[in-house]
């Protein structure tokens, strides 16, 4: 049995948990209000690759459907994001950050590189490069157990 203070599962939520109450206090402290890890990620993903198609975005994020839609929705209605029908398949929609959301970017960008700088400034960047590694392993690991449990459910 995996004692508590050695859970890789406990650790990485606390983490999550910890990261998530220092970004909303910073950029609150930055006027920047709503902000929480789903339209982080989605104002992150496009501004890596913007127009990309709403389904992939989800994916791309691990999130349902139906999530994503009630998140767009809200983000298109505060003017951060905009739908356009695919050219080639106009039952897909494209997501695209708008010019207000790309600015807010900018600002995003610069207070998440100064507070990740202050949360790993302890880690040398091989061990930051690590950590990345195996966060990403450990997420798509779980990704795709729970959906293999749930085409079998």
């Amino acid at each position: 049995m995996i004692r508590f203070e050695d859970n890789l599962g406990i650790h990485l939520f606390k983490a999550y948990f910890s990261i998530y109450k220092y970004l909303k206090r910073t950029f609150a402290d930055h006027q920047i209000e709503n902000m929480n890890p789903t339209r982080l990620g989605i104002l992150l993903a496009l501004a890596d690759r913007d127009g990309v198609i709403m389904s992939k975005l989800g994916q791309r994020l691990f999130l349902e459907k139906s999530t994503m839609t009630g998140v767009i929705d809200k983000m298109e209605a505060d003017g951060l994001v905009e739908r356009r029908s695919d050219q080639s398949d106009r039952r897909a929609l494209r997501i695209y950050l708008t010019p207000r959301a790309r600015k807010l970017n900018e600002r995003i960008l610069r207070i998440i590189d100064r507070a990740y700088a202050e949360l790993s400034g302890d880690l040398s960047s091989q061990d930051l490069a690590a950590s990345v590694k195996v966060s990403k392993k450990i997420g798509q690991a779980a990704h795709d157990l729970c959906a293999n449990n749930d085409r079998k459910a």
